[in-house]
């Protein structure tokens, strides 16, 4: 049996509903040989899913997806094999996390000012010590019965143009690819579909040092897995593939459900180990 894997799950220290362990418990039941918790600009889940992963026995890639932006267009970078104790990252995240809190709370009284009810200490208490996004708000609106659901919050309140949004900070691409790879892991551009000129953007980024490349994502199509498959080649990348799983926020993401061998896993490994000898050589 080949081993398989998913490179791209998101974990309730952002904005997914499932726990690390209710994430490794989803991954035993697929029989996935390893995973990577990708969370949105935080690493929180890293000392639990440490733990899980000698419970269940599923090895633990320490990920995240760092939110950029490009000329306007919204860009995410994976980072893979990242060492959390790393000081720069670590106040790097610090900071944007200080950040997309106060942003929620301007969302909060711009609410209030259009005639919505949130109470800002009853939704910062929702958040916690996880990352704040637009689906605290979301989950907020809906909770409060302000809302029929989830998409409709999006759509009438919290879309970019809608009334209560409010652009978030966004790393460069080219700080968040110098970041991950000062916290000694290996970058990858995420679900490059998304953008308006992939193979363009591609070429940019790998000579900002750009690593990897999201070649297997929900709903490609095999033209498309081809088509990603062979930018990869064309500009030495390796692949990487996953779910983007957001639990129940996000019906077409599965936990394991994707065809990602663990071969690119070593791949990841072994790109991260010639870069640290790189590192102690120049």
């Amino acid at each position: 049996m080949k081993k398989k894997v998913d490179l791209h799950i998101h974990s309730v220290y952002s904005d997914s509903d499932l726990t690390p362990q209710e994430i490794f418990l989803c991954a035993k039941k697929m029989n996935l040989s390893a995973i990577a918790i990708t969370d949105h600009d935080t690493i929180e889940s890293f000392p639990q899913a440490y733990q899980l992963s000698k419970e269940f026995n599923i090895e633990f890639i320490p990920g995240i997806e760092i939110s950029c932006e490009y000329k306007g267009e919204e860009v995410h970078i994976l980072g893979y094999f990242i060492d959390g104790d790393n000081k720069t990252l670590q106040n790097a995240l610090k900071d944007v996390k200080e950040l997309r809190k106060n942003r929620l709370i301007k969302m909060a009284k711009r609410a209030n000012q259009i005639g919505l009810r949130v109470d800002v200490d009853e939704l910062l208490e929702k958040v916690k010590n996880k990352i704040a996004t637009r689906l605290h708000l979301a989950l907020y609106l809906l909770e409060t019965n302000q809302v029929n659901s989830l998409q409709e919050a999006f759509q009438r309140f919290l879309s970019p143009k809608s009334p209560l949004y409010i652009a978030g900070f966004k790393f460069s691409v080219k700080e968040a690819i110098t970041l991950i790879k000062e916290a000694e892991g290996v970058a990858s551009l995420a679900h490059p579909h998304f953008l308006s000129s992939p193979e363009e953007l591609i070429k940019k980024f790998c000579d900002w040092g750009l690593d990897a490349l999201e070649v297997v994502y929900p709903r490609f199509t095999p033209s498309m897995v081809e088509y990603f498959i062979q930018l990869a080649t064309k500009y030495r990348l390796l692949a990487t593939g996953g779910s983007d799983s957001h639990g129940s926020f996000k019906e077409f993401t599965h936990i394991g459900t994707l065809e990602v061998p663990y071969l690119w896993v070593e791949n990841l490994k072994n790109a991260r180990e010639r870069y640290i000898i790189y590192k102690k050589n120049i």
